[in-house]
C-alpha cells in the first residue's frame, strides 16, 4: 500500500470511528428518550436542527469557500494573501453567526406562536432551540480554524479531535439523562460541549500544522470577507434549495400531520443523517488531494483523484443501503420494539433510496465549488426544492399517503438531479466528456442492485434474530460488498490481477 493510500485509509478509519461514536449516542439514547420523554417531544430535536439549517443559509455564503481560498493561496506560496483570507474569515465567522443568533432569539422566545407545541413542552423546546443556535455559532467559528488540517492533509488528526468531541457529548448526556429528570434540551448541552472541544482542538491543530498562518487584526478586512461571500452567495441560494428539498419536511409534518407521525419521521431522519455523515467521512479525506491537484492545473491527475473518490464513496453508500434493505426490519424491531417498526422501516427505505446516487455524487458536487461555478447547481437545487415542496403539499392535501408524502417527493427529485444534472455539469466545469463520470456511475448502480440482491439472500439463509447475529451479518456483508463492488467497478483490473496471480 502506498503512503498516500495508507494515509487515506487511516483517515477514513479514524473519522469513521468518530461517526460510529456519534451513531452509538443516537442509537442508545433514542429509545430512552422516546420511552421517557415521548416520540412527540423527540420530533422537536430534528425540528431545531432543521431551523439551524435555515440560519446556515446566511453563513454558508462565507464558510463554503474559506478553506478553498486560504488553501490555494497557501499552496501557491502567497503567505500574505493566505493570512489575509484567514484573518478575514475568522472575523466574518464570529460576527455573522452572532448577528444571526441575535435575530433568531426573539423568534425562539415566541416559538409557541409559530409551531404546534404541547403546553408541557414549551419551555423545554425553547431552551433546546437556544442551545442549538448557540452551538451553530461555535460550529461556524470552527470553519477557518480547520484549514491547517486541510492544507497539510492531516484530516486523521481532525478526525481524532472529532472523536474526543463525540466522547465529550456522550459523557455529558450520560451524566445528565441518568442523574436528572430527562428533558430534551439536555441534547443541546451535549452538542454545545462537543463543539467547544472541536473549536479548541482545531485551534491547536491549526497552530501546530500551519504556525505561519495566524490571525492579524491588520490583515482582516471586510473586502476579503465580501470577496469570499460574493462567490458563496450562490451556495446560500443552494441552501435555500436544500431547505425546500429536505429542510421543510418536519415543519410541514408539524403543521399538517399528527405529533406522533412527525416524531416517526424524525426518528427515520436519524438514519438519514448517519448516511449523510458516512458520505462526508469517506469523501472528506479526498478533498485535500482534489484541492491540490486542481490548484496545480493537472487535470489528468484531478480526474484520477475524482474517479477514485467516486468509486470508494460509492462502495460505502452501496454497502450501507443494501445492508439496511436486508437488515432494516430486524434493526427496528430490536431497536424500537414499542414503536410502529414496519412504518419506520418503509419511511427509512424511501428516505435512504437517495443514497444510491448521493454517495457517489459528493466528489462531483465538489468540482463546482473548486471551479467557482455554483450558479447553475444552485438554480437547479432551488427549482427541485420548489417542486418538492409543492409536491409534498399536494400529496398531503389530496391523497392518503400521510407521512410517505413527506419523504417520497424528496427521494424522486434528488435522485433525478444526481443522475442527470450533477455529472453533466461537473464535466462542463472542467471541460471533459461527461462519459468519464457515467463510466463510474453506471457500474456503481449495477453494484448497488447486485449487493442488495445478495444481502437479501444472505439474510434469508442466515436468518439473524438478535443484535449479535445482526452484527455478524453486517460484517459478512461489508466484506462481500467490497468484493462485489471491486469486481463490478474495475472488472478488467480484477480479472488481470487474478490472471497474473494464479495463472
Amino acid at each position: 500500500m502506498s503512503r498516500d493510500n495508507f494515509k487515506l485509509a487511516k483517515t477514513i478509519l479514524i473519522t469513521g470511528f468518530g461517526v460510529f461514536i456519534s451513531y452509538a449516542i443516537n442509537f442508545l439514547l433514542t429509545p430512552y428518550i422516546t420511552d421517557n420523554v415521548g416520540i412527540e417531544a423527540y420530533g422537536f430535536v430534528s425540528i431545531a436542527k432543521t431551523a439551524v439549517s435555515y440560519a446556515e443559509i446566511i453563513t454558508v455564503a462565507l464558510t463554503t469557500f474559506v478553506v478553498r481560498y486560504i488553501s490555494i493561496s497557501y499552496h501557491k506560496g502567497n503567505m500574505q494573501e493566505a493570512g489575509e483570507y484567514y484573518s478575514s474569515s475568522v472575523l466574518g465567522c464570529i460576527l455573522l453567526p452572532g448577528v444571526v443568533f441575535a435575530g433568531a432569539l426573539p423568534l425562539i422566545l415566541n416559538m409557541e406562536h409559530l409551531l404546534k407545541i404541547p403546553v408541557n413542552l414549551v419551555f423545554s423546546v425553547k431552551i433546546l432551540f437556544i442551545l442549538v443556535f448557540l452551538n451553530f455559532v461555535f460550529t461556524t467559528i470552527i470553519t477557518p480554524l480547520s484549514v491547517g488540517s486541510y492544507i497539510k492533509n492531516r484530516l486523521d488528526l481532525l478526525g481524532t479531535v472529532n472523536i474526543l468531541s463525540y466522547l465529550c457529548d456522550a459523557a455529558i448526556l450520560i451524566i445528565l439523562f441518568f442523574n436528572f429528570e430527562p428533558v430534551i434540551w439536555f441534547l443541546g448541552i451535549g452538542s454545545l460541549s462537543a463543539s467547544i472541544v472541536k473549536l479548541a482542538g482545531n485551534l491547536v491543530l491549526k497552530n501546530k500544522l500551519t504556525p505561519n498562518l495566524h490571525f492579524k487584526k491588520s490583515f482582516a478586512s471586510f473586502k476579503k470577507v465580501w470577496q469570499m461571500m460574493s462567490n458563496g452567495i450562490w451556495q446560500s441560494v443552494n441552501s435555500v434549495g436544500n431547505v425546500l428539498n429536505s429542510g421543510l419536511d418536519l415543519i410541514v409534518s408539524n403543521l399538517m400531520l399528527s405529533g406522533v407521525e412527525t416524531g416517526e419521521i424524525s426518528v427515520t431522519k436519524t438514519i438519514v443523517i448517519m448516511f449523510s455523515m458516512l458520505y462526508q467521512v469517506v469523501f472528506q479525506p479526498f478533498q485535500p488531494h482534489m484541492l491540490k491537484s486542481y490548484s496545480t492545473g493537472d487535470m489528468d491527475l484531478f480526474i484520477k483523484d475524482t474517479s477514485k473518490a467516486m468509486k470508494i464513496c460509492g462502495y460505502f453508500s452501496n454497502a450501507a443501503f443494501a445492508g439496511f434493505v436486508a437488515l432494516g426490519p430486524l434493526y427496528y424491531r430490536l431497536w424500537l420494539p414499542s414503536q410502529n417498526t414496519g412504518l419506520l422501516y418503509m419511511l427509512t427505505m424511501v428516505n435512504i433510496s437517495i443514497s444510491i446516487t448521493e454517495g457517489i455524487s459528493h466528489p462531483m458536487y465538489y468540482i463546482s465549488t473548486l471551479a467557482l461555478k455554483k450558479r447553475m447547481p444552485c438554480i437547479i437545487t432551488v427549482l427541485g426544492g420548489a417542486a418538492n415542496t409543492l409536491g409534498m403539499y399536494f400529496l398531503l392535501k389530496y391523497t392518503n399517503l400521510g407521512p410517505y408524502a413527506i419523504v417520497l417527493t424528496t427521494a424522486v427529485i434528488m435522485t433525478l438531479i444526481n443522475l442527470i444534472f450533477t455529472p453533466i455539469y461537473a464535466a462542463y466545469c472542467i471541460h471533459v466528456k461527461v462519459l468519464k463520470f457515467y463510466k463510474v456511475i453506471i457500474p456503481h448502480i449495477i453494484s448497488s442492485a447486485l449487493m442488495t440482491a445478495v444481502f437479501k439472500a444472505a439474510v434469508g439463509i442466515i436468518k439473524p434474530h438478535s443484535w449479535l447475529t445482526l452484527i455478524f451479518c453486517a460484517f459478512i456483508m461489508a466484506g462481500a460488498g467490497a468484493v462485489i463492488h471491486a469486481v463490478i467497478m474495475d472488472f478488467k483490473g480484477v480479472a488481470g490481477y487474478i490472471r497474473r496471480t494464479f495463472f
